[in-house]
């Protein structure tokens, strides 16, 4: 009977289809987080949501892009990726409370306490339907007229263009158009990122759609603060708009050095444009901040800034270049700003003032976390890292990975010869960066720092040109 069981539990584990990690709902904070949220799982994304990325990829959102996709634009059509196989095994994972590849991203903020800042949030608001999605996020292309420090190849065509990487033919046309037609009047609410939002054409044609077909859609805009012309006015006019503009610094010099090619007076001259607009609609109008190296000293004037004008603020988390970003400073650093932003306090007059405090505090909790990252690291990796230290650290992680996932029904390493080859693929791409000194060592601070993310993207990337996003991600 005893070897009939033990056979039996054999039999179970090679048939039993593995679901990979589930969320911890014992966890104090997992409870704690779920309770505020007044929700029983992670993410409601991938029941709500479809992300449509540059280069034609469909996903769940911006984080799952990275490693599995619903398909490809136009080889999968809107409403086969909707339906796609992927989508609805990621929508069976995350109903039942296990955390599919990407999920592990949102799932340390959790663990960090940043609730606020996990981008799962924003997949909180309004009912799901099980027959359409009922928000979209557009990142259509990447058109820009600026070069800011901490943006990349991927967001700016002017940095893509100064890394003699040519503009590719974007697969979204009319016929995408057309598509859309059947989703918008089912839609909630709908992003916008760029690229520089107002700078590229077909936007302007998927806000007339929503305009015309369903003007109560929520329509949100991320935009640089350049662009204002008698185009963007006139669509203004015809439809609410939330709109989050970026500013990363109050002075002249310091935001035109950041925001390479802007003009600090005709940024802040639209800022009041779009603050009155915002005001005028009752619509929302948000300050967007990206805490950097040069800019560090000022999070606590935009806070007095957002609250002088009783809008919300969002601090954006910047993982690169490794010279903007402030988590790969030495904890010498890393102590100085946490003393300097311990110094305010800040007391909140109404709801949005305590949102804004919200954030202030859980941007210096996150800046404490990488404080305690930088001085654990410094503890266990004495010296410089050299490339076998970083390539070990992938294959044996990888490894670990495989023995929990390769049953894994999202998994397309289902051997040990097909992981071997994974591993070799990734080792040839990091050969292939060449990467200086520096770039090592944060390349495997990062890894270190957000494991659970990076390894699980690498195990389950569906091709090279994921693992090479990745990697891109990664290398700072």
């Amino acid at each position: 009977m005893k070897n009939q069981k033990s056979l039996h539990n054999t039999l179970k584990s090679v048939f039993q289809k593995n679901h990979g990690s589930k969320l911890d709902t014992t966890n104090p904070i997992v409870k704690e987080y779920l309770n505020l949220k007044n929700k029983n799982n992670l993410c409601f994304a991938p029941s709500k949501n479809l992300f449509f990325g540059t280069d034609g990829t469909i996903s769940g959102c911006f984080a799952q892009s990275f490693i599995l996709s619903y398909g490809k634009y136009p080889e999968t059509n809107i409403e086969q990726a909707w339906k796609s196989t992927t989508a609805n095994k990621i929508r069976k994972l995350t109903k039942n409370q296990y955390l599919p590849p990407a999920c592990n991203l949102c799932y340390t903020q959790v663990l960090e306490k940043n609730y606020d800042v996990s981008y799962a949030s924003v997949y909180d608001q309004h009912k799901e339907h099980t027959d359409y999605p009922v928000s979209m996020e557009f990142y259509l292309d990447n058109t820009c007229n600026l070069e800011c420090i901490m943006c990349s190849p991927e967001n700016s065509s002017l940095i893509a263009k100064k890394h003699g990487i040519s503009k590719k033919k974007s697969p979204y046309n009319q016929k995408f158009l057309d598509e859309l037609r059947c989703f918008i009047p089912n839609l909630k609410h709908t992003y916008f990122f760029g690229g520089e939002p107002f700078l590229i054409p077909i936007y302007f044609d998927i806000w007339e759609q929503i305009i015309n077909s369903n003007p109560n859609c929520l329509i949100d805009i991320t935009t640089n603060g350049t662009v204002l012309n008698e185009k963007v006015k006139s669509l203004l006019n015809k439809a609410k708009f939330n709109i989050n503009i970026s500013i990363d610094s109050l002075q002249k010099d310091a935001f035109e050095s950041i925001r390479k090619n802007a003009k600090f007076e005709t940024v802040m001259d639209n800022l009041d444009y779009f603050y009155n607009y915002c005001k005028t609609q009752n619509t929302k109008f948000f300050i967007s901040f990206c805490p950097l190296q040069q800019n560090w000293e000022e999070i606590p004037d935009i806070l007095n800034f957002a609250n002088k004008l009783n809008v919300g603020l969002v601090y954006n988390r910047v993982w690169n270049p490794a010279d903007s970003a402030i988590w790969t400073l030495n904890p010498k650093n890393l102590e100085e700003i946490i003393n300097y932003l311990e110094k305010y306090k800040f007391k909140p007059d109404n709801d949005i003032h305590n949102f804004n405090i919200n954030g202030f505090n859980t941007l210096k909790n996150q800046i404490k976390i990488w404080h305690k990252s930088a001085l654990d690291f410094n503890v266990k990796y004495t010296g410089k890292i050299n490339e076998k230290q970083v390539l070990d650290l992938i294959n044996n992680e990888l490894n670990a990975c495989y023995k929990e996932n390769h049953r894994n029904f999202l998994s397309k390493i289902k051997n040990k010869k097909q992981l071997n080859e994974r591993i070799e693929a990734i080792n040839s791409l990091i050969k292939e960066y060449k990467l200086s000194e520096q770039e090592k060592n944060i390349f495997y601070r990062n890894i270190i720092m957000q494991k659970a993310f990076f390894i699980n993207a690498f195990f389950f990337a569906e091709n090279s040109d994921k693992i090479r996003k990745i990697i891109n991600l990664i290398k700072s």
